[in-house]
């Protein structure tokens, strides 16, 4: 991965967003925690390398990933405050994208101290399933679910990096699947699951969690026109249709399920079940023929239904494995009845 160059401490985005120090970095960016001198709060912010400020495809990436990002509207994603393009100090002009600043440790430090106990492995993964489906839904695939994207936060679980999600492949499978909400019933009480599906189908879809508004779009107008796709009236020409990424296009929401399956096996056994040399890129190319043959899980007190999902989730044949929603609704009555404390992120 080529070293991108940071800003300086105090550098200020838009002489609002004044830089704090660098808290992430990409092939292509860099995350800074920031405070917004209007509001007093401390925020992220995400900005282009200024070197790549020519790189269209740089630019379109960072851009693709803001609106993603936005069009999920989900507690458990990072909230979009702002996007656009801004002038930086060396007189280059990149995009950036103003976000909720997390606290909290990623999934990986848990992982590195050994598996987690199966209540808790599932409550992070009846999350991230949760979050799949509404993107399922909304017609987004995220393609790099991983430990290294799940933050483990006081406010709950965080799925993060939208980098390589793209617009779903829409083939015998359109990728809009119902949004999942989490039963909060009695034992075996159903009524609400089918009230979630119900509402999510016709287009209504209850979410719990804080309400927001969609973000502002700032930055450098150019010739009538900023670079965030809106025009002078403020009107988003890119609201109804989201971009695919160049290089997972032909991603579609099962690839999302597998990998899933491939988490819940990590967080479960402490171990991937590829050999650690070839694991991110198999997944993440998703070569269907390399797939690890799918898992036996010889784990003492694990519920059954629980092994058989993480089976199901990580089937060789994509039409073989459940829906997100599926996935969430099963994993969430696992957990029905069983009391767990918040995940601890010391």
């Amino acid at each position: 991965m080529p070293c991108v160059a940071k800003l300086p401490m105090g550098t200020a985005i838009l002489r609002r967003y004044v830089l704090i120090g660098a808290i992430g970095q990409g092939g292509v960016s860099t995350v800074y925690s920031a405070v917004d001198a209007r509001q007093g709060r401390k925020l992220a912010v995400k900005v282009l390398a200024p070197s790549l400020a020519d790189d269209a495809q740089a630019r379109e990436d960072v851009r693709r990933e803001a609106l993603i990002t936005d069009r999920l509207r989900h507690p458990s994603v990072p909230r979009v405050f702002e996007y656009g393009e801004a002038p930086l100090p060396d007189g280059s002009v990149v995009p950036y994208v103003v976000l909720e600043l997390l606290a909290g440790v990623p999934l990986t430090e848990r992982l590195a101290r050994g598996r987690l106990e199966w209540p808790e492995a599932v409550r992070i993964a009846a999350t991230a399933a949760d979050v799949l489906a509404v993107a399922h839904r909304r017609g987004v695939v995220h393609r790099d679910l991983s430990a290294r994207n799940i933050m483990v936060s006081p406010a709950g679980i965080k799925i993060i990096d939208f980098g390589l999600a793209t617009a779903a492949l829409r083939s015998g499978d359109s990728g809009a699947h119902p949004v999942v909400i989490r039963r909060n019933g009695p034992r075996g009480d159903t009524t609400r699951d089918t009230l979630s599906r119900s509402a999510a189908v016709h287009g209504a879809p209850r979410r719990d969690g804080p309400k927001h508004g969609g973000p502002k779009h700032g930055g450098l107008r150019r010739g009538g026109q900023d670079h965030s796709g809106l025009d002078h009236g403020g009107h988003d020409h890119d609201a109804g249709t989201l971009p695919s990424h160049p290089k997972t296009a032909f991603a579609r929401p099962a690839d999302d399920v597998y990998t899933l399956g491939v988490l819940l096996y990590e967080m479960l056994t402490g171990r991937s079940p590829y050999p650690p040399a070839v694991a991110a890129m198999i997944v993440t190319a998703g070569r269907a023929g390399h797939l690890a043959p799918t898992p036996v899980l010889a784990i003492p007190g694990l519920p059954p239904p629980l092994r058989d999902l993480v089976r199901a989730c990580m089937a060789k044949r994509p039409e073989d494995r459940p829906l997100s929603v599926d996935v969430a609704l099963d994993l969430w009555r696992i957990l029905d009845g069983v009391h767990l404390p918040e995940p601890s992120i010391n």
